[in-house]
């Protein structure tokens, strides 16, 4: 079919079904939750499906001009019927002047909604931006610590519920994205209880969407619901994120310094790591001689994976009792050998750049680690100096899973400046069990820690919101296998009725980031991940 016959089909359907173009006066042309479902006002279910805007809300763009009327239209070709609709507080109001609400926002507002009318995509409204700061990274803290901003906040979500109430081409309002409360998950539980009583004020018609809080006080462990509630609102549906395992999907991202994640499927890979040190590790590697060397190889002893405890092996760069000294480390190989004694191969080679992916460690706290640029191999290498004790680098980014019986060793390069008798500067190979459960880098490790998420909703019969999810667009080059992971989360997610979410969107239309198309600005259709469009408009055209 035309795409553009198929656009105007697709406003005519949605025209339809919000009360036009001869649909009964007596059905609501609202969606509403029932059950674990969103349904239509003939009670049809209706499965959300579609790709955020994200309207440069990290820009703090009042006015954001990262998509036209022509994006809706795209949108609609791939087959989505949705869009989570990502905010900025100040498109509303300025900090300098709350509560003072601003013309040209409610208008940028109401184009973006007749946009939606004509090409059949309805509007998920997401407060992105609140008052107090974004709160993914973590500098969001003004909102829960300043009652000012919650109230500012909560008077916002009511003004646009007042001004929206009567428009069903918006499907719902996303409370906050990604909330960090300082204190308490009560916070956002109090919180967001406010924001529905000020919405329902207004406004009876509108789903409200609840999301989880990705930490609560500056963690990022999770309590026994993955940091879900229900709310007291019937029409509520509830939201998560995935991007599991994120040393895949956030590899390599400037902002973040993350190292080179790998790639997908790979089942030498774990994640959901929560170590447990066994004492079963290299503690007989050679270690540099007293004084000064050169670069020198050092050729790692072997250690043999033995018990069930055993789930996961590390490098481990030791830097021991180094005092006025310093060791660096570069250009490292983990082989595997089978029980025989044969090697079977290079499990992982590792050239440790720089501290992203490894954690320093020092047992009494003196001495540190750093990097240097005169390397063996590498452009910058990672070193220690100044302890006093036990200290080391640990690879957290490069766990692999070991095979039961198995040999595994650790080789690499040292080079030492003025180490003191007694010191070890050894590279250590460790093998750790975990206190939680560890999957896979596969499908099937995919569908264990997507679980919990679809299991709360199923026990509770409430529908869920997959609102984010996506691979950082270093996972889409060098086939890292971006597509697959795309795949098989997009199935994971929308596979068997009691579980499946009644609603789902990827992260995101337009940015450098994580988009479908490239840059920012008006979008440019040269600069963009084909592939991945590809694979969504099949996604989207077959989902129910």
């Amino acid at each position: 079919m035309p795409g553009n016959v198929a656009r105007k089909l697709a406003g005519l359907a949605l025209i339809a079904a919000l009360g036009c173009g001869g649909a009964s006066p007596a059905r609501s042309p609202f969606l509403r939750a029932d059950g674990p479902r969103i349904v239509d006002g003939a009670g049809n279910p209706v499965f959300l499906k579609g790709v955020s805007f994200g309207n440069e809300v990290w820009a703090n763009m009042a006015l954001p001009d990262d998509h036209a009327e022509i994006d809706f239209s795209r949108l609609a070709d791939m087959g989505a019927n949705s869009t989570r609709f990502l905010l900025n507080h100040v498109t509303f109001e300025d900090d300098a002047a709350p509560y003072v609400y601003k013309d040209a926002g409610w208008a940028w507002i109401d184009q973006n909604v007749a946009w939606g009318k004509t090409h059949g995509i309805r509007l998920i409204l997401n407060m992105h931006v609140p008052q107090g700061g974004f709160q993914s990274d973590g500098n969001g803290g003004a909102l829960w610590t300043d009652a000012s901003n919650q109230d500012r906040l909560v008077a916002l979500w009511q003004e646009i519920a007042r001004r929206y109430a009567g428009e069903p081409v918006i499907a719902g309002y996303g409370l906050v994205n990604e909330p960090e409360p300082v204190e308490s998950l009560q916070q956002w539980k109090d919180l967001a209880g406010r924001i529905i009583t000020a919405i329902r004020s207004v406004d009876e018609n509108h789903i409200v969407f609840v999301e989880r809080p990705i930490a609560v006080a500056g963690s990022f462990n999770a309590d026994a619901d993955e940091n879900l509630f229900t709310v007291d609102d019937p029409n509520a549906v509830y939201e998560f994120h995935f991007y599991d395992p994120s040393d895949y999907t956030f590899q390599l991202e400037p902002w973040t310094t993350n190292p080179d994640g790998g790639s997908y499927p790979d089942a030498t890979k774990i994640a959901g790591i929560t170590e447990q040190w066994i004492n079963l590790a290299t503690f007989d590697s050679p270690t540099a001689p007293a004084g000064t060397s050169a670069w020198t190889y050092y050729e790692g002893t072997r250690i043999t994976a033995t018990g069930s405890n055993i789930v996961a092996g590390k490098p481990t760069l030791v830097g021991q009792a180094i005092g006025g000294g310093m060791v660096a480390f570069d250009d490292l190989s983990i082989k595997e050998y089978d029980a025989a004694g044969t090697l079977i191969g290079e499990v992982e080679h590792i050239f440790p750049t720089d501290p992203a992916g490894w954690y320093f460690w020092s047992a009494n706290n003196v001495g540190s680690g750093g990097q240097i640029s005169d390397c063996k191999t590498s452009g910058a290498c990672l070193t220690i100096t100044g302890t006093t004790d036990d200290a080391s680098w640990g690879g957290y980014a490069y766990y692999f899973a070991p095979t039961q019986g198995h040999q595994y060793s650790i080789s690499g390069w040292m080079l030492a400046h003025d180490l003191p008798t007694g010191a070890a500067a050894r590279i250590r190979l460790d093998l750790v069990g975990s206190s939680t459960p560890v999957t896979l880098r596969n499908k099937d490790g995919l569908a264990r820690m997507m679980a919990p998420y679809l299991a709360w909703g199923a026990s509770h019969g409430v529908p869920l919101f997959l609102g984010e999810f996506g691979a950082y667009r270093a996972c889409f080059a060098n086939d890292k296998g971006g597509l697959r992971w795309v795949g098989d989360v997009y199935d994971l997610a929308t596979t068997g009725s009691a579980s499946a979410v009644a609603a789902l969107s990827y992260h995101q239309y337009h940015e450098d980031a994580f988009g479908l198309y490239y840059g920012t600005g008006p979008v440019d259709t040269n600069n963009l991940n084909l592939p991945l469009i590809n694979l969504l408009t099949s996604k989207l055209h077959a989902a129910p």
